[in-house]
Protein backbone atom coordinates (compact mmCIF):
# COMPACT_ATOMS: atom_id res chain seq x y z
CA UNK A 1 0.00 0.00 0.00
CA UNK A 2 1.48 3.49 -0.84
CA UNK A 3 1.86 5.91 2.24
CA UNK A 4 -1.00 8.21 3.18
CA UNK A 5 0.09 11.53 4.45
CA UNK A 6 -1.73 13.54 7.08
CA UNK A 7 -2.36 17.13 6.60
CA UNK A 8 -2.97 17.72 10.68
CA UNK A 9 0.44 18.73 11.96
CA UNK A 10 -0.30 19.84 15.05
CA UNK A 11 -0.19 16.10 16.53
CA UNK A 12 3.54 16.41 16.31
CA UNK A 13 4.84 18.21 19.25
CA UNK A 14 8.14 19.17 21.30
CA UNK A 15 7.74 19.57 24.78
CA UNK A 16 10.04 20.62 27.70
CA UNK A 17 10.24 20.06 30.97
CA UNK A 18 10.52 23.09 33.83
CA UNK A 19 12.53 21.66 36.06
CA UNK A 20 10.82 20.74 39.55
CA UNK A 21 14.20 20.60 41.76
CA UNK A 22 16.89 23.63 41.42
CA UNK A 23 20.43 23.68 40.70
CA UNK A 24 21.35 24.38 44.33
CA UNK A 25 19.02 21.41 45.83
CA UNK A 26 20.31 18.75 43.12
CA UNK A 27 23.91 19.56 44.13
CA UNK A 28 23.50 19.10 47.70
CA UNK A 29 21.62 15.88 46.68
CA UNK A 30 24.40 14.52 44.33
CA UNK A 31 27.34 15.43 47.74
CA UNK A 32 24.86 13.29 50.38
CA UNK A 33 25.73 10.40 47.38
CA UNK A 34 29.10 10.99 45.83
CA UNK A 35 30.69 8.16 47.58
CA UNK A 36 28.46 5.72 45.70
CA UNK A 37 29.51 7.32 42.38
CA UNK A 38 32.47 4.50 42.22
CA UNK A 39 30.20 1.04 42.31
CA UNK A 40 29.68 -0.84 45.62
CA UNK A 41 32.79 -2.98 45.26
CA UNK A 42 34.85 0.30 45.76
CA UNK A 43 32.70 1.26 48.91
CA UNK A 44 32.91 -1.96 50.70
CA UNK A 45 36.87 -2.04 49.76
CA UNK A 46 38.54 -1.80 53.29
CA UNK A 47 41.97 -1.26 51.94
CA UNK A 48 40.94 1.50 48.79
CA UNK A 49 37.41 2.93 49.29
CA UNK A 50 36.71 6.29 48.47
CA UNK A 51 36.31 8.76 51.26
CA UNK A 52 34.51 12.35 51.72
CA UNK A 53 38.28 13.82 51.25
CA UNK A 54 39.22 12.47 48.61
CA UNK A 55 36.18 12.46 46.25
CA UNK A 56 35.55 15.78 44.51
CA UNK A 57 33.27 17.45 41.95
CA UNK A 58 34.95 18.02 38.50
CA UNK A 59 32.06 19.50 36.91
CA UNK A 60 28.63 19.40 36.76
CA UNK A 61 25.41 20.56 33.78
CA UNK A 62 21.80 20.69 33.30
CA UNK A 63 20.93 18.55 30.27
CA UNK A 64 17.87 17.59 28.67
CA UNK A 65 17.18 13.60 27.97
CA UNK A 66 13.94 13.41 24.78
CA UNK A 67 11.98 10.41 25.39
CA UNK A 68 8.82 9.31 22.86
CA UNK A 69 5.15 9.53 23.84
CA UNK A 70 2.95 8.19 21.04
CA UNK A 71 -0.63 7.29 20.52
CA UNK A 72 -1.72 5.91 17.42
CA UNK A 73 -4.08 3.46 16.12
CA UNK A 74 -4.89 1.11 13.42
CA UNK A 75 -7.61 0.94 11.38
CA UNK A 76 -8.93 -1.98 9.42
CA UNK A 77 -11.70 -2.99 6.81
CA UNK A 78 -11.63 -7.05 6.30
CA UNK A 79 -13.15 -9.73 4.81
CA UNK A 80 -13.83 -12.52 6.88
CA UNK A 81 -15.70 -16.08 5.81
CA UNK A 82 -17.92 -17.66 8.38
CA UNK A 83 -20.99 -20.13 8.17
CA UNK A 84 -24.34 -19.61 10.36
CA UNK A 85 -26.00 -22.44 11.34
CA UNK A 86 -29.59 -21.82 10.88
CA UNK A 87 -32.08 -23.84 12.43
CA UNK A 88 -35.21 -25.58 11.26
CA UNK A 89 -38.53 -25.61 12.56
CA UNK A 90 -41.03 -27.25 10.37
CA UNK A 91 -39.95 -31.07 10.31
CA UNK A 92 -40.87 -31.56 7.10
CA UNK A 93 -38.93 -29.33 5.28
CA UNK A 94 -36.23 -30.68 3.08
CA UNK A 95 -34.79 -27.30 1.24
CA UNK A 96 -34.52 -23.86 2.14
CA UNK A 97 -34.94 -21.38 -0.65
CA UNK A 98 -33.16 -17.77 0.45
CA UNK A 99 -32.62 -14.89 -2.13
CA UNK A 100 -33.03 -17.66 -4.67
CA UNK A 101 -30.88 -19.78 -3.48
CA UNK A 102 -31.56 -23.30 -2.21
CA UNK A 103 -30.17 -24.80 0.92
CA UNK A 104 -30.16 -28.46 1.82
CA UNK A 105 -31.17 -28.96 4.95
CA UNK A 106 -28.94 -31.24 7.03
CA UNK A 107 -30.47 -33.67 9.46
CA UNK A 108 -29.07 -33.54 12.85
CA UNK A 109 -31.50 -35.19 15.20
CA UNK A 110 -34.59 -33.96 15.87
CA UNK A 111 -32.87 -30.10 15.52
CA UNK A 112 -32.48 -30.00 11.34
CA UNK A 113 -30.56 -27.04 10.46
CA UNK A 114 -29.62 -25.35 7.05
CA UNK A 115 -25.66 -23.98 7.14
CA UNK A 116 -25.27 -20.64 5.50
CA UNK A 117 -21.77 -19.38 4.04
CA UNK A 118 -21.58 -15.96 4.42
CA UNK A 119 -18.84 -13.08 4.07
CA UNK A 120 -18.39 -10.81 6.87
CA UNK A 121 -17.44 -7.22 6.05
CA UNK A 122 -15.64 -6.53 8.96
CA UNK A 123 -14.10 -2.87 10.53
CA UNK A 124 -11.85 -3.07 13.36
CA UNK A 125 -10.01 -0.38 15.11
CA UNK A 126 -6.85 -1.28 17.52
CA UNK A 127 -5.02 1.36 19.54
CA UNK A 128 -1.99 1.29 20.93
CA UNK A 129 0.46 3.51 23.29
CA UNK A 130 4.28 3.95 23.85
CA UNK A 131 6.55 5.64 25.93
CA UNK A 132 10.00 4.78 25.06
CA UNK A 133 13.03 6.52 25.74
CA UNK A 134 14.73 8.48 23.25
CA UNK A 135 18.22 7.30 24.48
CA UNK A 136 17.15 3.62 23.84
CA UNK A 137 17.49 3.06 27.48
CA UNK A 138 15.38 0.38 28.81
CA UNK A 139 13.47 2.96 31.18
CA UNK A 140 10.19 1.64 32.59
CA UNK A 141 6.97 2.97 30.60
CA UNK A 142 5.14 3.85 33.63
CA UNK A 143 8.21 5.91 34.87
CA UNK A 144 7.86 8.17 31.54
CA UNK A 145 4.37 8.00 31.58
CA UNK A 146 4.41 9.46 35.34
CA UNK A 147 6.40 12.15 34.30
CA UNK A 148 3.88 13.31 31.43
CA UNK A 149 0.86 13.01 34.04
CA UNK A 150 2.33 15.01 36.94
CA UNK A 151 4.58 17.26 35.83
CA UNK A 152 4.37 20.49 33.39
CA UNK A 153 5.85 20.70 29.90
CA UNK A 154 6.15 23.39 27.64
CA UNK A 155 5.07 22.87 23.89
CA UNK A 156 7.99 24.27 21.30
CA UNK A 157 8.18 25.13 17.57
CA UNK A 158 11.88 24.62 17.84
CA UNK A 159 14.24 23.87 19.52
CA UNK A 160 16.71 26.05 21.34
CA UNK A 161 17.67 23.94 24.22
CA UNK A 162 21.19 24.42 25.96
CA UNK A 163 22.00 20.87 27.20
CA UNK A 164 19.65 19.03 25.01
CA UNK A 165 20.41 15.71 24.34
CA UNK A 166 20.21 14.28 20.30
CA UNK A 167 17.57 11.69 20.57
CA UNK A 168 19.46 8.50 19.33
CA UNK A 169 16.02 6.42 18.39
CA UNK A 170 14.89 8.92 15.53
CA UNK A 171 11.52 9.23 14.41
CA UNK A 172 11.46 6.40 12.24
CA UNK A 173 12.08 4.18 14.49
CA UNK A 174 9.66 4.66 16.70
CA UNK A 175 6.97 4.01 13.61
CA UNK A 176 8.60 0.44 13.51
CA UNK A 177 7.93 -0.22 16.89
CA UNK A 178 4.27 1.12 16.62
CA UNK A 179 4.00 -1.30 13.88
CA UNK A 180 5.30 -4.36 15.05
CA UNK A 181 3.16 -3.87 17.99
CA UNK A 182 -0.18 -3.08 16.05
CA UNK A 183 1.06 -6.25 13.68
CA UNK A 184 1.42 -8.71 16.28
CA UNK A 185 -3.02 -8.16 16.67
CA UNK A 186 -4.09 -11.31 14.70
CA UNK A 187 -7.04 -10.36 12.64
CA UNK A 188 -8.98 -13.28 11.15
CA UNK A 189 -9.30 -12.27 7.38
CA UNK A 190 -10.18 -13.46 4.51
CA UNK A 191 -9.48 -10.68 2.58
CA UNK A 192 -7.86 -7.12 3.62
CA UNK A 193 -9.42 -4.23 1.94
CA UNK A 194 -8.37 -1.12 3.81
CA UNK A 195 -5.06 -1.15 6.65
CA UNK A 196 -4.31 2.41 7.92
CA UNK A 197 -1.93 3.32 10.62
CA UNK A 198 -2.71 6.41 11.99
CA UNK A 199 -1.00 8.75 14.72
CA UNK A 200 -3.59 9.79 17.42
CA UNK A 201 -0.77 11.98 19.01
CA UNK A 202 3.36 11.67 18.41
CA UNK A 203 5.12 14.05 21.30
CA UNK A 204 8.98 14.42 21.53
CA UNK A 205 9.66 15.24 25.59
CA UNK A 206 12.61 16.62 26.97
CA UNK A 207 13.14 16.55 30.35
CA UNK A 208 15.68 18.18 33.02
CA UNK A 209 18.62 16.06 34.47
CA UNK A 210 21.53 17.43 36.67
CA UNK A 211 24.94 15.50 36.19
CA UNK A 212 27.50 15.60 38.51
CA UNK A 213 31.05 13.99 37.57
CA UNK A 214 32.64 13.40 40.65
CA UNK A 215 37.24 12.58 40.11
CA UNK A 216 38.06 10.04 43.39
CA UNK A 217 41.60 11.32 43.62
CA UNK A 218 42.55 8.51 45.47
CA UNK A 219 42.48 5.69 42.31
CA UNK A 220 42.12 8.33 39.60
CA UNK A 221 38.30 7.21 39.00
CA UNK A 222 35.64 9.11 37.67
CA UNK A 223 31.77 8.31 38.52
CA UNK A 224 28.63 10.26 37.95
CA UNK A 225 26.01 11.25 40.14
CA UNK A 226 22.28 11.56 38.20
CA UNK A 227 19.74 13.76 39.76
CA UNK A 228 16.57 13.73 38.19
CA UNK A 229 15.10 17.53 37.80
CA UNK A 230 11.44 16.51 38.24
CA UNK A 231 11.39 13.72 40.55
CA UNK A 232 14.84 14.28 42.26
CA UNK A 233 15.56 10.58 42.06
CA UNK A 234 19.36 9.95 42.73
CA UNK A 235 21.07 7.64 39.84
CA UNK A 236 24.28 6.57 41.55
CA UNK A 237 25.63 4.89 38.17
CA UNK A 238 24.87 8.00 35.78
CA UNK A 239 26.68 9.02 32.68
CA UNK A 240 27.82 11.86 30.95
CA UNK A 241 26.82 12.82 27.49
CA UNK A 242 29.21 14.37 25.38
CA UNK A 243 27.05 15.11 22.29
CA UNK A 244 24.52 18.17 22.77
CA UNK A 245 22.24 19.50 20.61
CA UNK A 246 24.47 22.88 19.25
CA UNK A 247 21.61 23.89 16.72
CA UNK A 248 18.59 24.95 16.69
CA UNK A 249 16.68 22.25 15.36
CA UNK A 250 12.79 22.55 14.11
CA UNK A 251 9.90 20.55 14.60
CA UNK A 252 10.34 19.07 10.86
CA UNK A 253 13.71 18.22 11.70
CA UNK A 254 12.90 16.54 14.65
CA UNK A 255 10.08 14.53 12.99
CA UNK A 256 10.69 14.34 9.32
CA UNK A 257 11.44 10.68 7.67
CA UNK A 258 11.35 9.48 4.23
CA UNK A 259 8.43 8.18 2.80
CA UNK A 260 10.42 4.60 2.11
CA UNK A 261 10.56 4.82 6.02
CA UNK A 262 7.16 5.10 6.64
CA UNK A 263 6.02 2.67 4.29
CA UNK A 264 8.10 -0.04 4.76
CA UNK A 265 6.46 -3.19 6.03
CA UNK A 266 6.99 -5.10 9.06
CA UNK A 267 6.83 -9.03 8.81
CA UNK A 268 3.06 -9.46 8.98
CA UNK A 269 2.08 -6.02 8.99
CA UNK A 270 2.23 -4.01 5.53
CA UNK A 271 -0.41 -1.74 6.08
CA UNK A 272 -0.04 2.05 5.49
CA UNK A 273 0.64 4.95 7.19
CA UNK A 274 -0.30 8.47 7.88
CA UNK A 275 2.30 11.00 8.61
CA UNK A 276 3.67 14.47 8.21
CA UNK A 277 2.24 15.78 4.73
CA UNK A 278 1.89 19.52 6.25
CA UNK A 279 5.47 19.48 7.66
CA UNK A 280 7.18 18.22 4.40
CA UNK A 281 4.96 20.81 2.24
CA UNK A 282 5.71 23.55 4.72
CA UNK A 283 9.78 22.79 4.66
CA UNK A 284 9.51 22.59 0.42
CA UNK A 285 7.61 25.89 0.60
CA UNK A 286 4.64 24.85 -0.48
CA UNK A 287 0.78 25.51 0.56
Amino acid sequence: METQLSADASIYRILVFDEVYSARAAQEQAEKSKLSAFGTLARLNPLNRPRAETVNLSKSELRYEPFWHVAARREIDYVHEAVYPLQVTNPHARQLEIAGQAFEVLANGNKPRVELAVNELCHRKIETMLYQDGLKRPIRQAKLQGYVQRYRAVEQQQLDLPGGVAPQMPFASVIQVIKSQLAAEAIDAHRIDNDLLEFVSANLYFRPVFAFEYLWTGAGKIGVIEIDGLTGEVVEDGQWFRDKLDTVMSREMLFELGAEMASAAVPGGGFAVKVLGKLTQERNGRP
